[in-house]
């Protein structure tokens, strides 16, 4: 008897709901067709902590029709700021004790449901879905493929990101760095999502940062910071200048040359307007909370 793993969950799932301090686990196993006589092998499941310690030890006859269930007292729950993973091991042996298939995975305890009222739950706090739709880069050796989709998940994770709808390959990697798997069902109605080295007009490029990255970075990142978009600077009618500002701070102040040109209070877009540009170069700079970015631009090479 062996595990199917073509399965979901490459041949074992458990769902977990928290009740009380604990992790109820239950537990989904699938199996090849065909290869074992009813009755005859059995199952064991153990799971471990990141230091080897035994919080689960169950056993049962592989094909029993009730559902493994289980309990894990005061468990360490994944989340997104904290990925906690435990490790699973399943065994299968026939009559004879002899052991026919092993399979192990690393496993997250949460919970994540939608609540009517509450929107969506993680471990029964609120949770803000900020979900991207990522794909794998290609044409590339399998080692220069694996150190881009680290580079990029690096820079998910600074733009603000919980939550990756992607190939399936890479959702070990997810669960590992802090992101849950989207599943488009989860989106809102109508609702567009960034998506990254895609085709469409919410696409982002990763290589190079651009301006939308830091537009959805100043909605879903908590840590302060300000971004000049040169690919928002305008030249007007006047010559002066119309600048965009993204940033997640509450005040931003605007300098050109070095001369304060104007406070402004808000979120995330910030656009100032009629900015002095008195020679063909200026020198912007923004800052907000303890942060700052300067930016030179010639406006005889306008990007916009």
């Amino acid at each position: 008897m062996k595990f199917d793993r073509r399965a979901p969950g490459e041949g074992v799932e458990a769902a977990c709901r928290l009740e009380n301090g604990k992790a109820v686990l239950e537990w989904r196993f699938s199996f090849l067709e065909g290869e074992h006589e009813e009755g005859e092998d059995t199952l064991t499941l153990a799971m471990r902590d990141r230091e080897g310690k035994t919080v689960l030890l169950c056993m049962q006859k592989a094909d029993e029709e009730e559902l493994l269930m289980s309990v894990v007292l005061q468990p360490r729950l994944w989340s997104c700021e904290q990925p906690y993973l435990y490790e699973a091991e399943a065994v299968l042996q026939d009559s004879a004790g002899k052991e026919t298939d092993r399979l192990r995975k690393q496993l997250p305890l949460r919970e994540f449901v939608r609540d009517p009222r509450r929107g969506w739950l993680l471990n029964r706090a609120e949770f803000v879905l900020k979900a991207v739709e990522y794909t794998i880069p290609m044409y590339t050796s399998q080692t220069e493929k694996q150190r881009l989709v680290l580079s990029d998940f690096r820079l998910l994770k600074e733009m603000g990101a919980n939550c990756v709808h992607t190939d399936p390959s890479l959702w070990k990697l997810c669960e590992k760095l802090g992101f849950l798997i989207w599943d488009k069902s989860m989106a809102v109605a109508g609702e567009e999502l960034p998506c990254l080295t895609g085709e469409d007009t919410h696409s982002l490029s990763l290589k190079q940062t651009c301006s939308l990255f830091y537009e959805y970075k100043a909605k879903w990142s908590d840590e302060p910071f300000v971004y000049i978009a040169p690919d928002q600077i305008t030249v007007l009618p006047s010559g002066n200048l119309r600048v965009t500002v993204y940033s997640n701070c509450c005040r931003v102040v605007l300098y050109s040359d070095g001369i304060l040109y104007e406070f402004q209070s808000g979120s995330e877009e910030f656009i100032f307007s009629e900015v002095p540009a008195k020679g063909p170069c200026v020198m912007l700079s923004a800052e907000g909370d303890d942060c700052s970015m300067s930016l030179s631009f010639h406006k005889t090479f306008p990007l916009k």
